[in-house]
């Protein structure tokens, strides 16, 4: 009955322990090797033949590719130069707009200027008249009302 205890506690302790021992093991590495090759570098003799073997077909197809993005760059550079062209004519039209509102909009600041000043030389006008007429003098009473459009 002690031996069976001492069994029993024995597992007990050696259980997490081995649990544990498994547990450490990191995850990348498998408890058995694999039956093929992963294709991860490395610098076994297999792995640097092949490297060795394929060596030219990689640099062949590096100069491929290489020679791709050069043509693609200069597709890419005419698309943006072609761009730049556009959006400088853009903006040289932005600026003509921009000049030839503020031409615009200083022609009516003028234009309401000039309206501004005939209205008040008529007003003035008409006051003068309307003076003159409650003083008696028939004729002014009897002059039409002064027209701004005749002070422009």
């Amino acid at each position: 009955m002690i031996r069976l205890c001492l069994l029993g506690a024995a597992l007990i302790v050696t259980v997490p322990v081995v649990a544990q021992a498994q547990s450490a093991r990191p995850v990348a590495q498998p408890n058995r090797p694999l039956p093929h090759d992963p294709g991860q570098d490395s610098s076994n003799p297999r792995s640097n033949a092949i490297a060795a073997e394929t060596a030219p077909d990689v640099a062949a197809a590096n100069r491929e590719i290489a020679a791709q993005a050069r043509l693609q760059g200069g597709a890419v550079a005419a698309v943006n130069s072609a761009n730049e062209a556009r959006y400088a004519a853009d903006v040289a039209r932005y600026r003509t707009a921009m000049r030839k509102r503020r031409h615009i909009i200083a022609a009516d600041a003028a234009l309401q200027a000039d309206r501004e000043r005939a209205y008040a030389m008529a007003m003035a006008d008409w006051r003068a008249q309307v003076d003159a007429c409650s003083r008696g003098r028939t004729r002014a009473c009897k002059r039409p009302t002064p027209n701004p459009q005749d002070y422009m």
